[in-house]
């Protein structure tokens, strides 16, 4: 009789241990509300004043690594690409993928390289005096590390 209670107040402690966890989901619920819903061609503007953003982007695919798909690029409508990559090699886009949508959600990332290493980098590709003199102006890049890529 006297270890009723305690009897009784393990079964408690294990029933509510047991019991679904809503704590994960909040959290994943709440990582996805925060990300940004784009077309590819609204990453810049997005990104004017930011260096990093979540976001579900989607856009015509313009490039795949033909190698093992572990790559694919996103038309920008400017010109520009967006590189998408897919850390730790989790998932692979097929190489007919090119022409077709693409929905990606992930981190975007901006870098702006700097004049000084556009020229380096186009001395050592093997470019013209006047080509490397030609190179006066910053570029941005924009890469997303993917979470998910669905491709219709």
């Amino acid at each position: 009789m006297k270890k009723l209670p305690l009897y009784s107040l393990l079964l408690l402690v294990f029933a509510v241990g047991c019991g679904p966890s809503t704590t994960n989901n909040k959290i994943n619920n709440a990582e996805k509300s925060q990300a940004i819903v784009l077309r590819a061609t609204q990453l810049a503007d997005s990104m004017e004043q930011v260096e990093e953003l979540d976001v579900i982007i989607s856009g015509t695919i313009t490039d795949v690594c033909q190698m093992s798909g572990c790559w694919l690029e996103l038309d920008m409508g400017n010109g520009n690409e967006v590189l998408v990559t897919f850390p730790e090699d989790v998932f692979v886009v097929p190489g007919d993928a090119i022409g077709k949508q693409a929905t990606v959600t992930g981190l975007a990332s901006k870098v702006i390289l700097p004049v000084k290493r556009l020229q380096l980098q186009a001395a050592d590709e093997g470019a013209t005096e006047e080509e490397i003199n030609a190179i006066v102006e910053p570029v941005t890049e924009y890469s997303i590390a993917a979470t998910q890529v669905i491709v219709k």
